[in-house]
């Protein structure tokens, strides 16, 4: 019996180091002179660690016998809550563990406060949130777990709790509330020398997936880079793939689309090892990258690849409005809307620009406008740059289909503003390649070049193949359609203006313009504002567009 008990601590002390293969052959030896349900317990975990998933069950399930032999609830109950999460993690089989989970709570009937009831309380939390959709009663378990788990000093309950009251908050939209429990439990995960890596890495995990539903994605970024380098150190290879994969979403939307294919398929080769379960999650994020590369085939085929993941209607419905198949992308978008109550809002999000969007082209505006002022709604609350920019291009969008073009202007402007500011390379071209088509309504060509030829280079830097051709096709449309104006157009400037434009063209300033042509600098101001008015531009870029029109035209000549 000594001996058990020695190799059982040097095995929970290999654990709780890291050295996961040290770990389970000093407790199979233990098992060799005696059989105990801690010694099958901490097999378990070791078994967890190195990614053995039917070692996992095995003695996890022979642990939660043992204990109910001995009598040991709580043994019994720490068990079975961790079968109720190795169900769904390793297998997906939420009705096993519901069973599992059932069990844990008849054996703490009666029994005192204690660590494994706050652990408990927070698993039912989770799932009365994210399968029964009962965020009331999550709150109300989460709020029984913190208080339980401060009374009994238990690092890892407290930090969860709030964690997952605080993502739970985020999701429905209250960022006021949400951020700061979640920024706090966070904290105390990083900084915290009694928390377990597992539930650490957890908690951290709350945070990203939070940021992203609201589409901070630079605190997302950060927040990854540092679980993936504790994931690294601990050699958590499962949360490692699942960081990975998160990166890459972030890194889709800032249009580093080679590295995220990297991530992705580094991350579903490590799944598909270990948690094959949850390859889908990578698979459904590489097919809306190949979307988004124009590679519609590919992203049909990868989506065809997936049975069941929530994003797969989502991806497809942005593949079919693509295509401009109109009518497949409402249905398919709506019937993803129905998932999420309306207290969802972060979840809601997303699809409602799409819907917006698909329901312009369809010509129900009342219907884009009621999904606008939903959206409107949900950006009040959630109020991150990425999705007030997303509700400019939105407005943008419908003011231009309810031909309120000066206003649509502005909106789109205002967008493509901050998508330069947050560095979203796609987002910021598309808004571009929108507001061109604004510009033309408004008989600005020049302007509308100069958004097209922006757009139509970020579209090739990215390898966005269908974008980019399009964008092209529109420039070289309006090329033909403008060709008749610009013979016409060279006549309407005077001597001086053509002079001022020449050397506009070679890239002099207004003072270096006043000097070479003996002009007060006020007089060169007062050309250019004629300039600008003539070519139909205004704003900051005026400049690079009357340059541009200048060479293309051909006015530099004297």
């Amino acid at each position: 019996m000594q001996l058990t008990n020695e190799l059982l601590n040097k095995g929970r002390q290999s654990l709780s180091i890291g050295e996961w293969e040290k770990a389970k052959d000093f407790l199979i030896d233990a098992l060799k002179k005696e059989e105990s349900p801690e010694v099958y317990e901490e097999l378990g975990w070791a078994c967890w660690w190195l990614n053995d998933a039917s070692g996992v069950f095995e003695n996890r399930t022979k642990a939660f016998n043992l204990y109910l032999l001995k009598d040991d609830k709580l043994g019994a109950v720490r068990n079975a809550c961790g079968m109720g999460v190795d169900y769904i993690e390793f297998k997906g089989e939420f009705a096993v563990a519901s069973g599992w989970f059932k069990r844990a709570e008849n054996l703490l009937e009666g029994l005192p406060l204690s660590s494994e009831l706050c652990m408990f309380k927070i698993l039912k939390a989770r799932w009365t949130f994210q399968v029964d959709k009962n965020s009331a009663l999550a709150f109300k378990l989460l709020d029984e777990s913190l208080q339980m788990s401060k009374s009994l000093k238990n690092i890892d309950g407290e930090m969860l709790s709030e964690a997952l009251k605080g993502f739970i908050l985020v999701v429905e939209g209250n960022i006021t509330e949400g951020m700061p429990l979640l920024d706090d439990a966070t904290l105390l995960a990083i900084n915290s020398d009694q928390s377990d890596i597992k539930f650490t890495t957890i908690t951290c995990c709350y945070l990203i997936d939070a940021c992203e539903r609201i589409r901070d994605y630079e605190r997302a970024t950060q927040w990854c880079n540092k679980v993936k380098e504790l994931c690294k150190r601990w050699r958590y290879k499962a949360m490692f793939a699942n960081c990975r994969m998160k990166h890459a979403g972030l890194l889709i939307w800032k249009g580093d689309w080679n590295e995220a294919e990297e991530e992705l398929l580094s991350a579903a080769n490590e799944l598909q090892e270990f948690r094959p379960i949850q390859v889908s999650a990578c698979t459904v994020r590489l097919a809306d990258l190949k979307r988004r590369q124009g590679k519609w085939n590919e992203a049909e085929e990868l989506l065809s690849q997936v049975e069941s993941h929530p994003l797969k209607q989502l991806f497809s419905a942005f593949l079919y409005f693509d295509r401009q198949e109109y009518e497949k992308a409402l249905d398919i978008a709506e019937r993803y809307l129905r998932r999420f109550s309306l207290s969802e809002k972060a979840e809601r999000t997303v699809v409602l620009e799409l819907l917006i969007k698909i329901n312009i082209k369809l010509g129900k505006l009342e219907q884009a406008q009621s999904w606008l002022n939903e959206l409107k709604e949900a950006v009040s609350s959630i109020n991150t740059l990425p999705l007030k920019a997303a509700l400019l291009n939105a407005e943008g969008n419908l003011n231009f289909a309810n031909n309120n073009y000066e206003k649509a202007k502005h909106n789109i402007e205002d967008a493509i503003d901050i998508y330069e500011k947050i560095k979203s390379a796609f987002e910021s071209a598309r808004a571009r390649a929108l507001l061109a088509e604004v510009l033309i309504k408004l008989n600005k060509y020049a302007q509308a070049e100069g958004e097209l030829d922006a757009a139509m280079n970020k579209f090739k830097d990215l390898g966005a193949t269908k974008d980019f051709e399009k964008t092209r096709l529109a420039l070289k449309n309006l090329y033909k359609k403008n060709a008749a104006d610009s013979n016409k157009n060279q006549f309407e400037f005077t001597g001086r203006e053509l002079e001022v434009l020449r050397l506009i063209a070679e890239g002099k300033n207004n003072d270096e313009i006043a000097e070479k042509l003996f002009l007060s600098v006020r007089t060169v101001e007062k050309h250019l504002t004629n300039i600008y008015s003539k070519v139909g531009v205004s704003g900051k870029s005026a400049r690079a567009y009357v340059a541009s029109y200048a060479i293309k035209h051909n006015l530099i000549l004297t």
